[in-house]
């Protein structure tokens, strides 16, 4: 937890609750400071600090991905939670602004700008259709603003509530199981699943041959949701037309705490392809903060506090 994030939360708290800071955030400096600890606010902690927090009740992530939580270094008595679906508005926005990128040739058109040549045409989106793989909070409002430009929306989710398709107003939705079917009929495919050890991977060079070879893909959830190798290929070979990439391969590779050493966000260069658009895993970052997720936050410190389970649990087994 950064001082600012820290100094948030302490604000909204009664004065019996302690709130303590890392000035580094450096592993031996987290591991002194979780010996008393009840609650640790993180955007990733390590197996090792989870171990020296023997009084642990929960884990709060910052935000909805839990894949770099320590699950098999924490209590079964250990609670996690996330902030999902606390405002899902802002990587919704960060999503459609990608689809128009590539839809709209935005970044060929700027090269081609300063070298002094042409591009060809763009898409236009009214009456193409788009599969939004993970519909929760985020890939409905996805699918929301795709619609209001006439755009059809199919979707996967992994479990899916009778009635839903209806309510929400797409064309299909369906399971993980017919992810293969979205894909094919999409002209955009929108990345917004969880990454859990069903999703790894679910996307994979059968899936990407199934795409139109005039489809342009989306990610905007994590990157090990899609194999790294048959992406490149698709995208280099002209399986699909384009993709836009704000998650990558090597978690937190802009971080020196976590990646000393340097190590590329990839181990293919994704960034020298001309269909491609990349951007440093900060699409999701606006000017119009919201408190949602802080409030979620603060509240699950006070239910912790008074012996309450928190609210938006995250199941330790589905990692989700």
């Amino acid at each position: 937890m950064n001082p600012g994030l820290a100094e948030r939360i302490r604000e909204r708290l009664p004065e019996d609750v302690e709130v303590v800071a890392p000035e580094e955030g450096t592993d031996d400096e987290l591991a002194g400071l979780a010996g008393d600890v009840e609650v640790i606010v993180a955007t990733r902690l390590s197996p090792g600090v989870a171990r020296a927090a023997p009084r642990l009740r929960l884990l709060q992530k910052t935000g909805a991905g839990v894949d770099d939580m320590p699950f098999e270094a924490l209590r079964e008595e250990t609670w996690v939670a996330n902030t999902s679906g606390s405002d899902p508005v802002p990587l919704a926005e960060g999503a459609v602004a990608l689809v128009l990128a590539l839809a709209k040739k935005v970044v060929p058109r700027h090269r081609g700008f300063l070298e002094g040549r042409g591009v060809g045409r763009g898409v236009l989106l009214r009456g193409r259709k788009a599969g939004v793989v993970g519909y929760g909070s985020i890939g409905r409002e996805v699918g929301r603003l795709l619609a209001c430009m006439g755009v059809g929306v199919l979707a996967v989710k992994r479990s899916v509530e009778p009635g839903l398709a209806e309510k929400m107003g797409v064309e299909y939705l369906g399971t993980p199981e017919d992810l293969t079917h979205v894909i094919s009929e999409s002209d955009f495919v929108v990345v917004t699943a969880p990454l859990t050890p069903e999703t790894r991977g679910m996307i994979g060079e059968a899936e990407l041959r199934a795409m139109k070879p005039t489809a342009y893909l989306v990610n905007v959830a994590r990157a090990a949701i899609i194999e790294e190798e048959p992406l490149y290929r698709a995208l280099s070979e002209g399986w699909i037309a384009g993709a836009a990439l704000d998650v990558w391969w090597t978690p937190h590779f802009w971080d020196p705490l976590w990646n000393p050493e340097g190590v590329p966000p990839s181990r293919y260069p994704f960034w020298e392809l001309p269909n491609v658009v990349c951007t440093p895993h900060s699409i999701v970052s606006t000017d119009g903060r919201s408190d949602a997720g802080l409030n979620l936050m603060v509240e699950n410190i006070l239910r912790v506090k008074r012996g309450e389970p928190p609210i938006n649990q995250v199941d330790k087994r589905l990692r989700y």
